[in-house]
């Protein structure tokens, strides 16, 4: 068979492995590893240390046993690169930023967080504490460049920085980055609190569709539209695009050149690679053509098309080049294989006329000039909507790092859309969450989305917790009932009970897409329990009071706080709300429950979440309504600060030392943590080192944000003391309170390997020394007879003086006698037992 012809398209390999790869090949051109940052001085022992001289394989130099980091090594392409290539995040920029508390001027800063506006960014680093400014040439400077490679080792990343990995070792170094980039690794968020009332963080700029020309420019729209012969549409990336100055002018005073002219309008793409929520039905190669496009460009592009067209035809007649502008020349490279290429056309039809896209998510389909007065608030969300489209809305979270970064094949977000909360998060319901984060909820869900295969059982083992349930107070015939049922302890039964609407909704969904999960040892006792509280009004009311009285039982739940345990208890029937309809029976029972919600007097309030539930997420919100929003923030800032009501009770504490975030102060989030968790700028640490996370990059398990280094820890992964890499095989060797590579046990000097025979820790290191090299390096030579002692051998020291236990004896003239456990003196640096036997020796 020829393959040259062949239609079999062969997958294309990931855009960041494939970065990977390039970056290895030309550092391999260039230099040998152990001579990157050869001759470079240590920032530890300064003089003592002639220079850098790398170890081929320990990772720490020769010389003076320092680690390669805490050498002063001038930036080159192995430093700090293969970190966010690997992992996705975004490598940090220099930039010139004016700091109050170091000085009036701009100063040059080795790293910033990015996608901050510059308001929130002079007040994080202010935060963040002089200290730890990484201003260029400082000690914060060097400091964090070497936190960044000791907590992001990239020999933890790519087997390309170990030393001679096996295949199978390579191939469990890979699963695990794969794992850690979908589950684990992200990149804080530096925002300034906002929702104080709600105990809500959101950064107070524009809509991630809109990018860097996100305020709406409603003139220059129009002119350009007009231009164009087109009504205006209600499309916010073609809003965006128009209101840039650049661009809206060549379209409205097109100017024709004689030559070729490179145009570049925007400075940055609308997004790093191709859209992440829907891109998994497409083919790679249709994926690779959408590199630099976000899922509302795509959307745009195909539905409003001709507009397009035109735009580009306008250009080209001016004979400008957009291929070089980060927007425009994908945006016109997509538009021509759409029109050109049936399957790439296809392809993306499927992604943009899927029933949860954008282009379904807004009834607004009439052109309409007023773009920015059409946003409309409602308390529920729109029927049939789901979170996912939400999500896009202008209201909603901001298009941060870590949404740039592909994190799976598969989000909670994109398979059950309709039933989740806001956000799951370990610190409110850790039984819910550990449900909804679990791998096998998320596989069985992804093969039930795949037709042409059966869905997988779902099966989760028995759920932890601190107390069990025959220690509460409970009837005996209840606990007895509960235990029957599979519920074992209080966390639980709160879980089950608090957050039963949910449940309800995981269930149905689990039924419709014919998920067996009848062997499943915590979904199951919770759907029992759920029927058991349905029919057993007993029952039902013990529980309830039992549940209430426990401490934090409101914090649990995901329904409003000020709604009562009796609608938490209750099913959701509607399909598009997450509360339950009222009953318009006659016949009275315990269902429904009226609602308590209220309004505090003479103060505009909110519906709690009503800024997450935008009807119309394409359209943003209009000035006024943004004016009404700021005003209501206010009178509740004011409120908080007088203790008033409800609002005093409802603060954002830092998850590092659980003090207050004030309104209007920068914090950062962790995506992963959810919504209701954020830290203080310099709390943002590594939970078992306590260390700043260096660049923002944290690794989140468990509920809590550690560094790469920590997490491998807690994931109890083994680490060679002695090259400082992962141990992926079943066969090492401990010694010392330490793991080795077999191959790697070896003397921490000449390198002699040193299984089966005896060997010395060295005291500063605790790194095994052959018995012949601790006797070069570190063994004292006797007073006596010269001789070096042994580590074998007992001595006798005193002050910085050595014998043999045996060459211990008095020096008088013919004593020689013993001096082991009896009183001595040492003069001229020999031992005598007495006066006389000094006298005899010394004159």
């Amino acid at each position: 068979m020829d393959h040259g012809t062949s239609c079999v398209e062969t997958p294309a390999a990931p855009e960041w492995l494939s970065k990977l790869e390039d970056r290895r090949e030309k550092l391999k051109c260039s230099k040998l590893g152990h001579e990157a940052g050869a001759g470079a001085p240590c920032s530890v022992c300064n003089d003592k240390c002639p220079g850098l001289d790398l170890h081929f394989w320990r990772k720490v130099c020769r010389n003076c046993k320092c680690r390669k980091d805490q050498h002063m090594c001038q930036d080159d392409d192995s430093s700090g690169w293969a970190q966010f290539e690997i992992l996705g995040q975004i490598r940090s920029k220099p930039a010139f930023i004016k700091i109050k508390t170091l000085s009036q001027q701009p100063v040059k800063v080795d790293w910033i967080p990015p996608n901050v506006a510059p308001d929130v960014l002079a007040d994080y680093l202010d935060k963040l504490g002089t200290k730890n400014v990484p201003v260029a040439g400082s000690e914060a400077a060097a400091k964090r460049k070497q936190q960044l490679e000791f907590q992001v080792p990239p020999h933890d990343l790519d087997a390309g920085f170990c030393d001679n990995l096996t295949e199978a070792e390579s191939n469990q170094l890979l699963q695990y980055v794969q794992k850690i980039r979908e589950h684990c690794v992200g990149q804080g968020n530096v925002v300034r609190v906002g929702n104080y009332a709600h105990a809500t963080v959101s950064k107070i700029h524009n809509s991630p569709l809109m990018g860097e020309s996100s305020i709406f420019d409603e003139e220059k729209y129009c002119k350009a539209m007009s231009a164009l012969k087109e009504p205006p549409v209600s499309d916010p990336v073609l809003c965006a695009l128009l209101s840039n100055d650049k661009l809206a002018k060549a379209i409205v005073e097109p100017v024709i050149c004689a030559y070729p002219k490179i145009f570049v309008a925007f400075s940055e793409p609308l997004s790093e690679g191709p859209p992440l929520n829907k891109s998994i039905t497409l083919s790679p190669v249709t994926k690779q053509k959408l590199n630099g496009l976000n899922e509302a460009a795509v959307e745009s592009l195909v539905l409003n098309g001709p507009i397009y067209d035109k735009i580009f035809a306008v250009l080209k007649k001016q004979n400008l080049d957009i291929s070089r502008d980060p927007r425009l020349g994908p945006l016109v490279d997509l538009r021509k294989e759409y029109v050109a290429n049936p399957a790439v056309k296809k392809d993306i039809d499927s992604m943009v006329y899927m029933p949860n896209s954008l282009s379904y998510s807004s009834p607004l389909k009439t052109p309409s000039k007023f773009i920015n007065d059409l946003a409309f608030n409602s308390p529920l969300p729109l029927k049939g909507s789901s979170s996912n489209k939400l999500k896009f809305g202008s209201q909603m979270q901001q298009e941060t790092p870590m949404r740039k970064v592909h994190f799976g094949n598969i989000s909670m977000a994109n398979t059950i859309p309709d039933f989740l909360p806001t956000n799951v998060d370990y610190e409110r319901d850790p039984i819910f969450a550990n449900i909804i984060h679990s791998d096998s909820l998320k596989n069985a869900i992804q093969s039930a989305n795949q037709k042409f295969r059966s869905p997988l059982p779902l099966s989760m083992g028995q759920p932890k917790g601190d107390s069990d349930i025959s220690e509460g107070d409970l009837s005996d015939a209840t606990k007895r009932k509960l235990q029957c049922l599979g519920i074992t302890h209080k966390e639980m039964l709160q879980s089950a009970v608090l957050n039963a609407p949910f449940y309800e909704r995981l269930f149905k969904n689990l039924n419709d897409m014919k998920i067996n999960y009848s062997s499943c040892q915590q979904l199951k006792p919770l759907e029992e329990l759920s029927m058991a509280l349905r029919t057993d009004r007993p029952l039902y009311e013990e529980v309830r009071e039992y549940v209430t009285a426990l401490p934090g039982s409101l914090d649990i739940a995901y329904a409003p706080i000020n709604i009562n345990l009796g609608q938490a208890m209750s099913i959701s029937r509607s399909t598009d709300s997450g509360f339950e309809s009222p009953s318009h029976s006659a016949t009275t029972s315990y269902n429904p429950y009226v609602d308590d919600m209220k309004a505090l007097p003479g103060k505009l309030v909110s519906v709690p979440g009503i800024q997450d539930m935008n009807m119309y997420p394409s359209v943003a919100p209009s000035p006024e309504a943004l004016q009404m929003n700021m005003h209501n923030l206010s009178l509740q800032e004011s409120d908080a600060k007088q203790g008033a009501g409800p609002l005093s009770k409802v603060a954002l504490n830092c998850r590092h030392c659980s003090k207050p975030i004030h309104f209007g102060e920068v914090a950062v989030k962790a995506e992963r943590a959810g919504k209701e968790i954020a830290w203080h700028p310099d709390c943002f640490r590594c939970h078992e080192c306590q260390e700043l996370l260096a660049d923002l990059v944290y690794f989140f398990h468990g509920g809590q944000v550690y560094c790469g280094r920590d997490l491998a820890l807690k994931l109890k992964i083994p680490r060679c003391k002695a090259c400082d890499e992962l141990i992926f095989t079943k066969e090492y060797t401990a010694a010392e309170g330490s793991t080795f590579h077999i191959k790697h046990f070896c003397c921490y000097h000449c390198d002699e390997p040193l299984a089966g025979h005896q060997y010395v820790p060295d005291e500063k290191t605790n790194m095994p020394l052959c018995l012949k090299c601790y006797d070069e390096h570190f063994g004292n030579p006797c007073q006596r007879c010269l001789q070096i002692i042994g580590p074998t051998e007992k001595g006798v020291s005193w002050n910085n003086i050595h014998w043999h236990d045996s060459c211990f004896l008095c020096a008088g003239a013919k004593c020689d006698k013993s001096l082991i456990g009896g009183r001595f003196c040492v003069k001229q640096n020999m031992p005598f037992c007495s006066p006389a036997c000094v006298h005899s020796k010394i004159k």
